[in-house]
């Protein structure tokens, strides 16, 4: 279910970049939240030059926004936030003002995943979905 957005204007990141944060999110991710790589999502909508605003001024973002089961403790979002926002600032060598890192809280019951409404990010609910994965494709 996490679906993380690097938002950037067009040409900002070419496909090494794109690949190496795909692979660092996803690595981070699961690092810190012990869910399966294949669910994670990273996507890099760009937007035209021009199109993007600070303070009234035009802008160039660098904006990493991730949505996240809600439930996560503190620390683990607090982990997420920290190392996407240095692994981003060390390989774009973006000014550190200029990026912004966002994780947000999607409650399980609000999102489906392989045909199925997510569990609360806890052991028990999660062995039952996984099982409910595996019988449905025995």
């Amino acid at each position: 279910m996490p679906v993380y957005e690097v938002l950037t204007t067009q040409g900002t990141l070419d496909a090494e970049k794109r690949s190496a944060l795909a692979a660092e999110i996803t690595k981070v991710h699961t690092e810190e939240t012990g869910s399966p790589a294949a669910f994670v999502q990273v996507v890099f909508p760009e937007l035209p030059a021009g199109h993007s605003y600070t303070a009234g001024a035009e802008a160039t973002p660098h904006i990493i926004r991730g949505q996240i089961r809600a439930g996560r403790a503190p620390s683990v979002r607090h982990a997420i936030i920290t190392r996407l926002f240095d692994f981003y600032a060390e390989l774009t060598g973006a000014s550190r003002m200029s990026i912004l890192v966002a994780v947000l809280d999607v409650p399980a019951q609000w999102a489906m995943e392989a045909g199925y409404i997510l569990p609360e990010p806890t052991e028990a609910e999660e062995a039952a979905w996984f099982a409910r994965l595996d019988a449905a494709q025995a």
